[in-house]
């Protein structure tokens, strides 16, 4: 599609407004009632979702800044802060905000203005290059986005940008803006979508603590309330172009952001609210990022040359030099610096707390299922990024917290015991924990009727090999139960039928079969065939039961038949039987002349009996 999207014949792309609520209208400044100026563009018509469906690569569309879904998780505060209060406190002669829209849009910077001119209306301000005069460096400017199925636009480059003007007063998420379409994957299935995605590097799935995410935890609108604030993604756009050159790759900054978690930079001193806090660690930063070199792998798998890094700190520049002197700028300056920007719209924001006390939560029960459910308290002026559920009951009185989602407002516990339980809340955002919510009212899991469905639990003890025997014991089952199946899994066997007492609890020896393969295995409970409680267990090896020998010592030899075993002074007599000659002995030999020895012995014993008893004999019949 050619540039010229505001004259040309064919039709061109336009988007309807698909969301309009109430949150984002609120957010919006209402527009000041401006005269038009010479040379305004029109307002733009947006792009329909079938026209989004048929858009092709390179195509410019026409969205409301709040219908587009972000593919990343979280966004750099501080840089926010830095766009939004430059817009808002600015010393610029035309309006910075505007010429940042002018440029998103595809037209260069801001031309001129209106005194009181605002992002949201077009007909208040003009951009050095009118529409259908864009040159390919001012579309290489634009932001993009990725069509996916259902036409939705996926926004690819531009979170920080689109959420300075959702937070900028005269602009909000009903902005219009135009974007340039970097694929059409709406033919794809939900599934491929994020597969490609990932693929070609279009969306992070990271969140602030380096942890991987699902596509379904992404946000779904631009704006500081729907992202997680990441103060290293802030902190590596500051060291721009002072330790490297953005631009290099999709995603640059998370990338660093990931070095800089490892990198051993210490940021325990670092004072987010200050501005010579902020500068020192900056530059502390970019020292280190140069130091990292060209060659070394970074992150993700990619060299510092891949990542933009400078060769010389501050590209070879003094202190008082170049990117860094600017970055240093003091907000009394004539032209403040970045990080004097952000401190001072910062220094305007309410202070931001931990959420507020949640009220205690409610647990209803159904057979030997538990759900907690509470409300969200006031999230301290911090999006609530997830809540802490702490089930107590007679199962287990110590059990782990469960973690849900900022977005849930109730969890489902299953398989509980009969007993009494109750349940607090924590509430979690990126400034703290609130204080634990009151206890719940107690609810009562009743015992079943079904012995298959009360789930137990197993502990095992024992020596888990082929042909041993082990130890296992149960609680928590069905009282006083007779045909419990104790079975060794994934291949069935049974091991014992068990029978549980009035406490639901039993203990049985059972025997590891002795076919049974060295590996994972599962001990598993059953019920009809169903199970109703198991353990992962790991069947090691088979013990060899021939012994070996000691590798200090020599083995015992076996004297050849009519030969003197060495070591041995005995002399084999007539009529005794040596050891070699009995083939079918397995008797082990403790020494080499040992056993020689003992059956002389035994001959010379025997034949002195025959002689005495033959005198005897003789004498009697005499």
């Amino acid at each position: 599609m050619q540039p010229e999207t505001r004259s040309r014949a064919v039709p061109r792309l336009r988007v309807k407004h698909l969301l309009a609520t109430g949150a984002a209208a609120m957010m919006i400044a209402a527009p000041l009632a401006l005269p038009t100026i010479a040379n305004a563009e029109p307002a733009p018509v947006l792009t329909s979702p079938s026209e989004l469906l048929a858009a092709k690569t390179d195509d410019l569309v026409d969205l409301r800044i709040g219908d587009i879904r972000p593919t990343q998780p979280s966004v750099g505060f501080d840089e926010v802060y830095y766009k939004v209060g430059r817009y808002t406190m600015g010393k610029d002669a035309l309006n910075k905000g505007l010429g940042d829209w002018c440029e998103a849009n595809g037209q260069g910077d801001v031309a001129s203005a209106q005194p009181g001119a605002t992002i949201d209306n077009a007909a208040s301000f003009t951009c050095t290059i009118p529409l259908g005069q864009e040159t390919a460096d001012s579309l290489a400017a634009m932001k993009t986005v990725v069509i996916g199925p259902g036409g939705v636009p996926y926004l690819t480059d531009g979170h920080h940008t689109l959420t300075s003007f959702a937070e900028t007063p005269g602009a909000g998420l009903n902005t219009p803006l135009r974007l340039r379409v970097m694929g059409n994957l709406s033919n794809l299935s939900e599934t491929d979508f994020w597969a490609k995605m990932q693929e070609n590097g279009w969306t992070w799935l990271k969140d602030v603590n380096g942890k991987t995410i699902t596509p379904q935890q992404l946000p779904k609108s631009v704006g500081l309330k729907n992202f997680q604030d990441d103060p290293a993604r802030s902190l590596l756009y500051f060291t721009r172009d002072i330790g490297y050159t953005a631009g290099t790759i999709p995603f640059q900054e998370f990338i660093w952001g990931d070095w800089l978690r490892t990198s051993g930079v210490d940021l325990s001193g670092w004072n987010p609210t200050s501005a010579e806090s902020t500068l020192a660690i900056v530059k502390t930063i970019s020292e280190a990022q140069v130091a990292a070199g060209q060659d070394t792998v970074i992150a993700g798998g990619y060299t510092g040359k891949q990542l933009g890094t400078l060769k010389k700190w501050n590209d070879g520049k003094a202190v008082d030099k170049g990117e860094f002197a600017k970055l240093s700028k003091p907000f009394s300056d004539d032209k403040p610096g970045k990080i004097a920007y952000a401190m001072a719209y910062k220094a305007t924001l309410p202070v931001l707390t931990a959420p507020a006390t949640p009220a205690a939560p409610s647990v209803t029960a159904s057979g030997t299922t538990a759900t907690i459910s509470w409300q969200a308290p006031a999230d301290g002026g911090s999006p609530i990024t997830g809540y802490r559920v702490q089930l107590s009951g007679d199962d287990q009185p110590a059990r782990a917290p469960i973690e849900v989602a900022g977005t849930e407002l109730s969890v489902t516990v299953p398989n509980l015991i009969p007993g009494t339980y109750t349940a607090t809340v924590t509430a979690v955002n990126a400034i703290g924990a609130s204080a634990t919510s009151p206890v719940s009212a107690a609810v009562t899991i009743a015992q079943p009727t079904n012995p298959g469905d009360v789930h137990g639990k197993l502990a095992i003890s024992g020596d888990l090999r082929p042909g041993a025997t082990v130890k296992v014991s149960g609680t928590g089952f069905a009282p006083n139960v007779e045909g419990f199946a104790l079975e060794l899994h994934s291949a069935p066997v049974r091991l014992a039928t068990v029978t549980t007492d009035a406490n639901g609890a039993f203990a049985e020896s059972v025997t590891i079969p002795a076919d049974a393969p060295a590996g994972a295995h599962r001990i598993v409970v059953l019920w009809n065939g169903a199970e109703v409680s198991g353990s992962d267990v790991t069947v090691q090896p088979a013990v060899d039961p021939t012994p070996t020998p000691d590798p200090g010592t020599t083995a015992p030899s076996t004297p050849t038949p009519g030969t003197q075993a060495p070591g041995s002074s005995a002399t084999a007599q007539p009529g005794a039987t040596h050891p070699a000659a009995n083939a079918g002995s397995s008797l082990p030999q403790t020494g080499a002349g040992d056993l020689p020895t003992a059956t002389l012995l035994i001959a010379l014993l025997l034949g002195t009996g025959v002689l005495a008893a033959g005198i005897a004999h003789k004498r009697s019949a005499q």
